[in-house]
């Protein structure tokens, strides 16, 4: 990694081509109203640039080296070797291997654009412009131009996940909506309490960040909810200074506030509980004992049926899914993989990248309790919730002594 400090120029021009990249995946989710255009984009702008970069690194082997990678590394080599091996996986081992090969592209361009702690601020501040001109303009189509009702019961039952015109900032599920907004709420936090801003700055940001809240709070997915509930906290927490203590305090009061103004609601949503939910990991623990060692195939579905006819495809649990498909070996490096991932972040932590890195891990973390289907897969919503996380806590370095990595802006006091 050391190579991109004296790359020549049109290695950096690789990694503005990649910024650009980035940029499109995080932000064409929304943007963009074709997801075959969606992708091939993603492809052209962002891994084809990542994999000439790795060509010009000669496989980049000190990234590899580091623990969270060794495991990764591993868990893919694994969920490669069950999907060419095992008879019940779908799909065939040469499909697998390129949503793998373009999973490992997209962490290591993220890795290398974690480089630079600017370039990469840029990149996130552009998508959250996006982000938050789209969850505004989607809560005013909504409920301004469609007048749709505010009351609980209709906000509810048509819970939000779509912009509502010619296909935009349609996310297809209100869980996925919930998850991506919520991504970018975490990373608008950061940039409050990582930088400096003066008052106009922190009424704009306070004003985007009411529009990412509202939008995650009428999509209803809980799982949402307590993602970022838990990466904000991390957050907070991670940067011990006036603005994160100030937007603690505030965040308690307004959230003992809204559970006494709203606790008719509150009492709804608990008599929902967790959406039959326990229902499918109760039929999950019955058949453990028929896949727990070898898992039954990469990409297998988790199929049960409601004795009312309603069926379900997925155990509502990344954790357990992926247990499901890859057995216990699966289960226990992807585990291992988030417990290296959380230990380097900690180590690192003096860095504002690793902080950020971290948040969002716990973010994903929760989220996947109850929310996530599936990791290995090509461009998705899931790509912002997880692999962002790890591509960013994978590029961050533990500082040497002596040694200068690629120089960035002097850091602004956050107080």
């Amino acid at each position: 990694m050391d190579r991109l400090d004296v790359a020549p120029g049109w290695v950096k021009g690789l990694l503005l081509l990649m910024g650009l990249g980035l940029f499109t995946q995080l932000a064409g989710l929304i943007l963009n109203n074709d997801g075959s255009r969606y992708a091939t984009q993603v492809y052209l702008l962002l891994l084809l640039p990542s994999l000439g970069l790795l060509v010009w690194m000669r496989g980049a082997v000190n990234l590899w080296k580091q623990l969270p990678a060794i495991l990764l590394l591993l868990l893919m080599g694994w969920a490669l070797l069950v999907a060419g091996l095992h008879e019940g996986s779908e799909r065939s081992f040469g499909y697998w291997s390129k949503v793998m090969l373009f999973l490992l592209l997209y962490v290591f361009a993220l890795a290398c654009l974690a480089r630079s702690e600017r370039r990469l601020v840029w990149i996130v501040l552009a998508a959250l412009v996006v982000a938050v001109l789209l969850a505004w303009l989607t809560l005013y189509y909504q409920y301004g131009v469609l007048d749709r009702p505010l009351q609980y019961p209709q906000v509810r039952r048509y819970r939000l996940h779509e912009l509502g015109w010619h296909g935009y900032a349609d996310l297809d599920h209100p869980i996925i909506a919930g998850l991506y907004y919520g991504v970018f709420a975490i990373l608008l936090t950061w940039l409050f309490v990582r930088f400096k801003v003066n008052a106009w700055q922190s009424a704009v940001l306070a004003l985007s960040m009411a529009g990412l809240l509202v939008y995650v709070l009428l999509t209803f997915s809980r799982g949402a909810w307590f993602s970022l509930l838990a990466g904000g906290f991390v957050l907070l927490l991670l940067f011990p200074n006036t603005k994160s203590r100030s937007l603690l305090g505030i965040g308690i009061f307004l959230l003992g506030l809204a559970l006494y103004v709203f606790w008719p609601e509150v009492q709804s949503e608990r008599a929902i509980g967790v959406s039959s939910r326990d229902v499918i990991w109760a039929e999950w623990l019955v058949r453990v004992n028929d896949f727990w060692l070898g898992g039954v195939g990469a990409g297998v579905i988790f199929d049960f049926t409601f004795p009312g006819g309603f069926k379900v495809t997925s155990a509502h649990s990344l954790y357990l899914q992926l247990w499901y498909q890859y057995g216990i070996v699966g289960i226990l490096l992807f585990v291992a993989l988030l417990i290296s991932l959380l230990w380097k972040g900690w180590c690192c932590r003096a860095q504002p990248l690793a902080r950020l890195g971290l948040a969002l891990l716990v973010f994903a973390m929760v989220a996947m309790v109850s929310e996530v289907h599936s990791i290995f897969l090509r461009p998705s919503p899931f790509w912002v919730v997880f692999w962002l996380p790890v591509g960013i806590l994978l590029g961050v370095q533990k500082p040497v002594p002596g040694h200068s990595s690629e120089p960035l802006a002097p850091p602004a006091k956050a107080d």
